[in-house]
């Protein structure tokens, strides 16, 4: 017979970790084979009896047991309350994590879990908003009637622009939410190891649940889509009863009249035997067909379209095919197009209009931007861009975006970074043009967002290390490295073999740096290579080294990071438990890797050290780990004293004979000082502890049990204590 079918004697099975409010699940499993993969990279006093499970807020002790169930247990004294102690009483944590960060890898921002939402009590339900607060994820774990689900739908909906309901294992609303759409969404939590893994399931009419895990669902404005739903035009519908989708009937030439539309900005696009192509701005950006025989537009003017109509073209841009232009302002050449013109265009053009700077400026202010904002280790807006390029009113088109992005991307080498990447959206994430110009680029992969999130943090981390490294360096050119340099003019003769060989003793100086990873060296050769390249074809081979310095430089961003999370997310996890002076060393170790990747990198840990920065502050009064040992070592002393003399003492007479305020110490300092001073006591000899005794010499002192039990030592009950305190103090005279 397993663990999990005995019958139930373990005391609790799941806790939290980090401290008692933590929303942290763990699941302390069954079975002892699993209890040291379990306690791997923990200690015994990561544990709570959380308040968010509804508990005491105490720490717990992970049992290890080879006859019975594993269980944390309380240590004395106990008074907690909690009811729910089972394997599944973490689950809405489990899920609130789960829901939380699946919404962020959806590039969803402001994600704000709630465990205890207003008229609930602990487990009964679960809120998480994103979108500012706008929309919201119910998930309903308690059973409620049909008449409370409906209120509350509608209170929800109130307060929210968006609603979206998970259903637990023991609710039953999920029929009243069937009859109201079709389907309902259901969430579990289920053993896997030493955690619990939570799946999500689609509820059909007299259909049984299909299951999948949260990584293969997806968020859409109109809600969440399982693999068992699809995301059509007319909203989010069970897959087995979608319709097949039509092909896109081609829409019909709309014919024009001469005087309803303006064509302006007329850029070239391609050109065939048959017609010019044009990309225009017609409000929103258009394309323009001209005969082969017609003048072509010029950027500065304003055009009227002669016989022109209208259509969509298969990229969804609009497309104007005219005869002819008729320019705005100018003589007409016949009479109904003097007509048109003086009836409807009684002036000329705004001469405060500013013209439309040309694609290589546009090009060349983008990239400017781009640069200077990854030499800063930031981001930029779409607005920003404009401002610098003066482009005063106009908008640009998700095309009209990744056309001019591809050209400041060129040269375009294997390996190079997406400089576009450093282009944020109005939420925060990648641009809404950013999977284009990936595509443009020659990504050929269909990303999902959660794919196009990593993908757009993966490569902006990429830029800001190539372009902030070259800025940190002292003889660093004012370009980035990657720029090829002006070549000097071609050398004849002996110069150009000396200047040849110069390269070459460079690029062997380069691939001996590279070898011997010094990246700071390699980096330098390969700059003075660069200034001294003689031909076309050396600049070829610097921008493959060039690349590989890009990615060396990316990867060591990201270990750095990664180096970061891991120590934020431990001091996250043992802050409470560690002294000033160590938490002072961590946070500082910390702040330096911050310091190192930047503000925009290392945002979220920058407020975990900022919070712990504070809570440091409010610590001061707290004794340091050095002034403890200082302390133990008189009190030891001053013990061993007594043990000779045998005899007990009291904390108020310790303080006196050491001369050491200890009355006035927190009672975790006094247990640390006692902890402290016992730890060259022999296992099988009684702690030096036991000889300081309550006021009165009559009764252990209160922290008594506590040391013994941070001492590893075997803790009575309360009701034993007594006992135990008077055999320790009958062993020490014996051993004097």
């Amino acid at each position: 017979m397993s663990y999990a079918q005995e019958e139930d004697t373990r005391k609790v099975q799941t806790a939290v970790i980090g401290r008692a409010e933590s929303d942290r699940p763990v699941f302390l499993p069954y079975d002892h084979d699993d209890f040291e993969r379990f306690m791997r990279g923990r200690t015994r006093d990561d544990f709570y009896c959380g308040v968010l499970l509804g508990g005491c807020g105490k720490r717990l002790s992970p049992k290890r047991y080879t006859d019975k169930k594993c269980h944390f247990a309380h240590r004395p004294p106990v008074h907690c309350r909690r009811t729910d102690t089972g394997e599944d009483s973490a689950d809405h944590l489990y899920i609130g994590r789960a829901v939380a960060d699946w919404l962020k890898r959806q590039g969803q921002r402001a994600v704000q879990p709630v465990y205890k939402p207003k008229g609930h009590r602990v487990r009964e339900a679960v809120d998480v908003s994103y979108g500012a607060g706008r929309r919201l994820i119910r998930v309903q774990l308690a059973r409620r009637s049909k008449r409370e689900w409906e209120e509350a739908d509608t209170e929800l909906r109130v307060r929210h622009s968006e609603l979206d309901w998970l259903f637990g294992p023991d609710s039953l609303l999920a029929n009243w939410q069937i009859e109201r759409q079709g389907y309902a969404l259901r969430v579990q939590c289920r053993s896997l190891g030493a955690t619990r893994e939570v799946e999500v399931g689609t509820q059909f009419p007299d259909m049984p649940v299909e299951w999948t895990s949260l990584s293969e669902c997806t968020l859409t404005p109109e809600g969440i889509v399982t693999p068992s739903l699809l995301h059509t035009t007319d909203g989010i519908v069970p897959r087995h009863a979608a319709a097949p989708v039509e092909p896109a009937r081609p829409l019909s030439g709309l014919p024009l009249t001469p005087t309803s539309v303006l064509i302006t900005d007329a850029t070239p696009a391609h050109t065939t035997d048959t017609d010019h192509w044009f990309d225009v701005s017609l409000r929103v950006n258009a394309r323009l067909s001209l005969p082969a025989h017609a003048d072509s537009p010029e950027r500065q003017h304003t055009y009227l379209p002669l016989d022109a109509v209208v259509s969509l073209e298969s990229d969804g841009t609009w497309l104007i095919k005219a005869s002819a232009l008729q320019r705005v302002g100018t003589k007409p050449t016949d009479g109904p197009m003097v007509r048109a013109t003086s009836s409807t265009y009684t002036h000329e053009p705004s001469s405060e209009r500013h013209p439309l700077p040309s694609d290589a400026e546009l090009v060349a202010s983008f990239r400017k931007t781009l640069e200077n904002t990854a030499r800063s280790r930031n981001v930029v807006t779409t607005a920003t861009l404009c401002k610098g390029a003066s482009l005063h009113g106009h908008t640009l088109s998700v095309d009209r975006w990744r056309e001019l992005l591809l050209q400041v991307e060129q040269p375009r080498t294997p390996g190079k970074p997406v400089l576009s990447s450093l282009i944020k959206g109005r939420d925060g994430g990648p641009a809404s043009f950013f999977k284009e110009v990936l595509h443009g680029l020659g990504w050929t992969k269909s990303f999902s967002d959660a794919e196009l999130l990593d993908i757009w943090n993966l490569e902006r981390g990429r830029v800001q290390a190539a372009y902030s490294r070259s800025r940190s360096q002292p003889n660093s050119p004012s370009r980035p490295i990657h720029e090829v340099s002006r070549r000097p003019p071609i050398r004849s003769g002996r110069k150009e073999a000396e200047s040849r060989a110069a390269f070459d003793a460079l690029l062997d100086l380069t691939h001996e740096a590279q070898q011997a990873g010094d990246l700071d060296a390699y980096e330098q050769n390969l700059f003075l290579a660069e200034q001294a390249a003689p031909s076309t074809d050396a600049h070829e081979t610097l921008r493959d080294l060039t690349d590989w310095l890009v990615n060396q430089r990316a990867d060591e961003l990201h270990e750095s990071w990664e180096r970061l999370s891991a120590l934020v997310d431990e001091i996250n996890r043992d802050g409470d438990d560690l002294h000033p002076d160590q938490l002072r060393l961590a946070l500082r170790s910390a702040n330096d890797l911050a310091e190192e990747l930047g503000g925009d990198l290392a945002a979220e840990e920058r407020q975990d050290i900022a919070r712990w920065q504070r809570h440091l502050e409010r610590m001061t009064e707290r004794l340091t780990l050095s002034q403890i040992r200082d302390l133990a070592v008189a009190v030891r002393f001053a013990l061993r004293q007594s043990a000779r003399e045998r005899r007990t003492t009291t904390w108020g007479e310790l303080a006196l004979r050491i001369g050491a305020p200890l009355a006035a110490l927190h009672p975790d300092d006094k247990i640390a000082v006692l902890v402290e001073a016992d730890r060259e006591t022999p296992d099988d000899w009684p702690p030096l502890s036991a000889l300081v005794t309550a006021h009165g010499g009559e009764r252990p002192h209160p922290l008594y049990q506590q040391i013994l039990f941070n001492l590893d030592r075997i803790a009575p009950p309360p009701e034993a204590l007594f006992m135990h305190w008077r055999m320790a103090l009958r062993r020490h005279s014996e051993l004097r």
